[in-house]
């Protein structure tokens, strides 16, 4: 009998359970951000009050003014509207049901801010973009749950799905059931700068490990 049909069957390789991430954010999203290369360094960041998210950017240059979404594409440009001048302006934009243009105030995740005067077609292009965006699952391994699931280390969805479109991918490694690629990009978490790193599968895209480094803040 030839010694080949002695060895036995070949077993599956064993996967690893994933998950979808199925819990409560334990600190807020809008903390946090990832701003596009192609977004000015001077446009504000737009906070979507009902979504408790950054949705997008504003800019005013000269006479005109200009709307991003998060991945720094144009949503609007338009004239811009003669504002009341301000010493010192807040940094973000708000928009939402409580907010009027130009009105003061702290939001839902803690910051200073002012009502954003974009209109409600260009507030709802924002949204649009923002959950066309959101509609990208993403799943997890228990590691990277477990991650999630601790304040310290926990990442909103829709910034990992766009640390995952806009970060820098190393070269993958492993074989080609189980490559991994690492994604690395700079983030803002309550305005402090961070290095977001995820392991990704290359195969399902699943997450398998998350990590946020301190990033000191320049002089």
């Amino acid at each position: 009998m030839p010694q080949s049909s002695l060895r036995p069957p070949l077993q599956p390789i064993p996967t690893q359970a994933v998950f979808a991430w199925a819990g409560r954010y334990p600190v807020s999203p809008g903390w946090f951000e990832i701003r596009p290369v192609r977004v000015p360094r001077d446009a504000r960041p737009v906070y979507d009050e009902d979504l408790d998210c950054i949705t997008g950017y504003h800019r005013i240059f000269g006479p005109t003014a200009l709307t991003y979404d998060l991945l720094g594409s144009f949503v609007k440009i338009d004239e811009a509207h003669e504002a009341s001048p301000r010493q010192v302006a807040p940094p973000y934009l708000a928009i939402g049901a409580l907010w009027q243009p130009e009105a003061c105030g702290m939001t839902r995740a803690g910051f200073h801010a002012e009502g954003a005067a974009l209109d409600a077609r260009t507030c709802g292009k924002l949204r649009e973009r923002f959950i066309r965006l959101s509609r990208l699952p993403l799943h997890f391994t228990a590691e990277a749950l477990a991650d999630m699931q601790q304040a310290e280390r926990f990442v909103p969805l829709h910034i990992l799905r766009l640390a995952m479109r806009c970060g820098c991918r190393e070269a993958p490694t492993g074989d080609a059931e189980a490559a991994s690629v690492r994604c690395t990009v700079g983030i803002s978490r309550k305005r402090q700068p961070a290095l977001l790193e995820l392991a990704v599968r290359l195969s399902d895209r699943v997450i398998l490990r998350i990590r946020q480094w301190p990033v000191g803040t320049p002089p």
